[in-house]
C-alpha cells in the first residue's frame, strides 16, 4: 500500500508543474503589457505635492514683501478660519463686499447707516476671476482640469488613486487644497481691483450733513452754517495725495472733508480743500485745520474729533469754527457713528498701487507653474490607465 501511495503522489507532481507552466506565460504577458508602473503615477503625485507646497511658500514670501509679515500671516490664517482645514475644495469661499451702489456723495442730510452688501466668492467664481487675473498679467491659465469646483477627479487619476496607498492619496488631496487656495487668493485680488474701480474717483461716502447756529459776535448775532461731505477716497481729486499704501493699520487711513461754510446772508462758500485725518496714535483730542479767509473779516476752519475707529465703524464729531474780528463761535454736525468696512476699504484702495499689480502677476505665474505640474501628473495617470487598464 505504501508503494501504491507513492505511485499516486508521483503521478500528481507533473499536473502541478503543468499548471505552473501554463500560468507563467499569462503572468509574464500581463507584466509586459503594463510598461508604466503605478509607482510612476505615485511619483508624479509626489512631484505635484512638492510643487504646490513650494509655490504656496513662495507666494507667501512675496505677499510678506508687499503686505508685511503680520498681515500676510493673517491673510493665510483667515482663509483657514473661514474654510476650515478640510479638503473639500468645492466649499471654499472668499468673503467680500459689493461697493457698486456705495460711491459718490450721499444726498444732503444723510449719514451712511449700513454696511455694503456682503458677498461670498464661490469656488467656481474664484476660478473665473483667477483666470481673468492671469489674462491681465499676460499669463495663460486654464483651471478647469484642476476641478476645484468638483468632488470627482479625472477618470484615470481616480483609478490610480484607488490603487495607491492612503498616504499618497492624502498628499494629493492636500496639494489640491493648496492649489485651490491660491486660486482663491488670485480671485480675491482680482475682485478687489474690480471694487476699486467702483469707488476709485468718487470715493466711499460716510455722511453729507448740514447744520446752522445763531451766535453772538460782540453785540451782533449772526447765523453761521456748515455743510460737510465726508468720504474715503482711494485716489483724491485734484492735486491732493492719494490714499496711502497700508495693510492692517486702519488708523493710517485718510478721510476727505469737503466743507462748505455760510456766514449770515452770504452765499455758501466751498473750501475745496480735502483734509485728512485718522491719527496713527491714540490721540482723541479735537483737531482744527488751518483757518481759511471767508471774507476780509471772517475766518473759518473745520474741526474734527475722532472718538473711536475700528475695522467696521467710526465715531466722530465735526464742527465748523468761525472767527469774526476778535470773537469766535462754532456750529456742530453732532457726534456720528458710521458703519463702514474700513479694513476691506483699505485693501481695496491698495489695489491702485503698482506693487499690487506686480504681486497679482507673480501669483498668476505661480499658479501656472502648479498647473504645469498638475498636467504632467494627469498625463502620467492617463498613460498608465491606457497601458495597464487600471
Amino acid at each position: 500500500m505504501r508503494i501504491h501511495a507513492t505511485k499516486r503522489a508521483g503521478r500528481a507532481l507533473p499536473a502541478i508543474a503543468a499548471l505552473a507552466i501554463a500560468l507563467a506565460p499569462a503572468m509574464a504577458s500581463a507584466a509586459d503589457s503594463c510598461p508604466i508602473p503605478i509607482d510612476d503615477v505615485k511619483a508624479a503625485i509626489e512631484a505635484f505635492s512638492s510643487k504646490a507646497g513650494s509655490e504656496d511658500s513662495g507666494a507667501k514670501g512675496e505677499f510678506k514683501s508687499v503686505m508685511g509679515t503680520d498681515y500676510s500671516n493673517f491673510y493665510w490664517d483667515h482663509f483657514t478660519s473661514v474654510n476650515g482645514s478640510g479638503n473639500d475644495t468645492t466649499k471654499f469661499v472668499t468673503k467680500g463686499y459689493n461697493l457698486a451702489k456705495f460711491a459718490g456723495a450721499l444726498p444732503e442730510g444723510q449719514v451712511q447707516k449700513s454696511m455694503p452688501p456682503s458677498v461670498s466668492i464661490s469656488m467656481g467664481n474664484a476660478m473665473e476671476l483667477a483666470e481673468a487675473a492671469a489674462d491681465d498679467a499676460n499669463t495663460k491659465l486654464d483651471l478647469a482640469e484642476l476641478r476645484c469646483d468638483q468632488n470627482t477627479e479625472d477618470a484615470a487619476l481616480s483609478a490610480a488613486l484607488d490603487q495607491l496607498d492612503g498616504g499618497t492619496v492624502d498628499k494629493f488631496r492636500q496639494a489640491k487644497r493648496t492649489a485651490c487656495k491660491l486660486v482663491h487668493f488670485a480671485a480675491d485680488l482680482q475682485d478687489k481691483k474690480a471694487q476699486l474701480d467702483k469707488i476709485r474717483t468718487e470715493g466711499y461716502p460716510l455722511f453729507h450733513l448740514k447744520a446752522k447756529n445763531k451766535v453772538k459776535f460782540g453785540d451782533k448775532e449772526r447765523t453761521i452754517q456748515i455743510r460737510a461731505d465726508l468720504r474715503l477716497y482711494p485716489e483724491y481729486p485734484g492735486s491732493a495725495e492719494d490714499q496711502r499704501f497700508l495693510f492692517g493699520d486702519i488708523k493710517g487711513l485718510e478721510l476727505s472733508y469737503n466743507s462748505y461754510f455760510k456766514w449770515s446772508d452770504d452765499n455758501w462758500e466751498p473750501l475745496n480743500l480735502y483734509q485728512y485725518l485718522i491719527s496713527e496714535s491714540d490721540e482723541k483730542d479735537e483737531v482744527c485745520y488751518p483757518k481759511i479767509n471767508l471774507s476780509s473779516s471772517v475766518k473759518v476752519a473745520t474741526c474734527v474729533q475722532v472718538k473711536n475707529i475700528s475695522s467696521s465703524s467710526i465715531t466722530l464729531k465735526v464742527r465748523g469754527k468761525y472767527w469774526y474780528n476778535s470773537d469766535s463761535g462754532a456750529v456742530s454736525l453732532g457726534e456720528q457713528t458710521i458703519p463702514a468696512p474700513f479694513g476691506y476699504l483699505q485693501d481695496v484702495s491698495n489695489m491702485k498701487d503698482k506693487k499690487m499689480a506686480d504681486l497679482q502677476a507673480k501669483l498668476a505665474k505661480r499658479l501656472s507653474s502648479v498647473m504645469g505640474q498638475y498636467g504632467g501628473m494627469l498625463e502620467k495617470a492617463q498613460d498608465w490607465k491606457a497601458s495597464c487598464g487600471g
